[in-house]
């Protein structure tokens, strides 16, 4: 294909959610028509991966295309605590070096201070929130402060949080849709308090943070997909749907509430459940792939950035870890992903194990707080059979990639 550059990309992420939660990843109780309608008309990555299980280092390698641990965060960061250093070239950053209008509408949770706050990172325009997560109707944290920005201002803004956030996108593109711009949509939701649209008269409960129904999370699912729904016909609207790139995806796995599908586990561990994630892209006038096409290489988050500046023919100054997935050769080779988690205590006495773990093809090693595991994904993705025992040679070989200096 003679494929000419995007000028214009928009990410979608969601929050805490579990693999099997939208549609066309195998969900069959929430209702995701628009997701499934993207995925008709995109690529749907079923072996994507989370740089990390929770939110922080994980955001920050999607916007890096570096491994946290190779950008020195690898633990969620609070109030006090340094950002992710403006020195560490951001997506936004090329893409505004470029020319490119570049807007963060939801949660960013990289940095509290205006020096590592998202205009400071490449976003020229900015509402939204630092924290791990804000309530969706009063806008506060759930120490009770109210935590809602526009750019490095605080503001009131009355509404549910999914609806402003998607408000902002879909006036974003209204007014830029002459120019290119880069659109990073970051939905607090899935994230507790389980608050549904449609409650702005009820009280503020301190209980919203802790406990929550099924059907309360289907109900924010199932307002995420009206929103994209909404970003979708935006584009379609101004006439961009099919020179746009937009990829939907997910920080991490979620917990509690969540569906994740075959996978074990979830937030916070490096089994299945937490950190592989759903991906989609589309770009009807770029892609060399059918529309509904599904490809099982496996991929990260890492890659969004290399991927989303090759589709605007930009390129990275430096090496990264990550890789262009549209590239010719993407699929060559047997790629290596590796993650580490090493916290043994994390702040509000949110515990964690201490965890290493390699994936080389259809093979994972783990290694989970003094415990080693092998599993072959292909056959057993939801890691019930561990064949360390059976298979010592792949074993040894991978638990010796786990502890090299990747």
């Amino acid at each position: 294909m003679n494929r000419q550059n995007s000028k214009h990309v928009v990410l979608i992420v969601f929050d805490y959610m579990g693999y099997g939660d939208i549609e066309p990843f195998g969900h069959s109780e929430i209702r995701t028509p628009h997701i499934a309608k993207l995925a008709e008309q995109g690529i749907r990555y079923t072996d994507f991966y989370a740089p990390a299980p929770i939110c922080v280092p994980s955001r920050a390698g999607m916007l890096t295309g570096r491994y946290p641990r190779h950008l020195g965060i690898e633990n969620n960061i609070y109030p006090g605590e340094p950002g992710l250093p403006v020195s560490e070239k951001s997506l936004a950053r090329y893409f505004k070096d470029a020319g490119f209008r570049t807007a963060l509408f939801g949660k960013w949770h990289l940095g509290y201070d205006e020096a590592d706050s998202p205009n400071a990172h490449g976003f020229d325009d900015f509402l939204g929130f630092h924290f791990w997560n804000i309530d969706y109707y009063s806008h506060k944290t759930r120490e009770g402060a109210p935590a809602l920005y526009a750019n490095d201002t605080p503001v009131e803004r009355p509404g549910y949080t999914t609806d402003i956030f998607t408000d902002s996108a879909v006036d974003f593109i209204d007014q830029n849709s002459a120019d290119p711009f880069f659109l990073y949509v970051s939905y607090n939701a899935g994230l507790p308090p389980y608050a549904p649209p449609g409650r702005e008269d009820e009280p503020d409960s301190f209980d919203t943070w802790q406990n929550g129904s099924r059907e309360d999370y289907v109900a924010m699912v199932e307002h995420l997909d009206y929103s994209v729904g909404r970003i979708l016909s935006a584009l379609e609207e101004q006439g961009l749907a099919d020179d746009t790139v937009v990829m939907l995806t997910y920080d991490h796995g979620g917990a509690e509430l969540a569906t994740k599908g075959p996978f074990f586990h979830g937030f916070g561990t490096l089994w299945e459940g937490g950190i592989r994630v759903p991906m989609i892209l589309r770009w009807p006038n770029g892609l060399d792939k059918a529309p509904g096409s599904v490809c099982a290489d496996p991929s990260i988050l890492l890659d969004t950035t290399p991927t989303l500046l090759a589709t605007a023919g930009l390129k990275p100054d430096k090496a990264l870890d990550g890789r262009d997935l549209l590239a010719a050769d993407a699929s060559s080779g047997e790629r290596c992903l590796y993650w580490r988690l090493d916290l043994p205590t994390l702040h509000d006495n949110w515990r964690a194990r201490a965890q290493r773990a390699v994936r080389r093809g259809k093979w994972k090693y783990l290694w989970d707080g003094g415990f080693e595991f092998l599993y072959d994904l292909e056959a057993d993705p939801g890691e019930r059979e561990n064949l360390c025992y059976r298979q010592p040679d792949v074993m040894a070989e991978l638990r010796d990639l786990s502890n090299s200096d990747w």
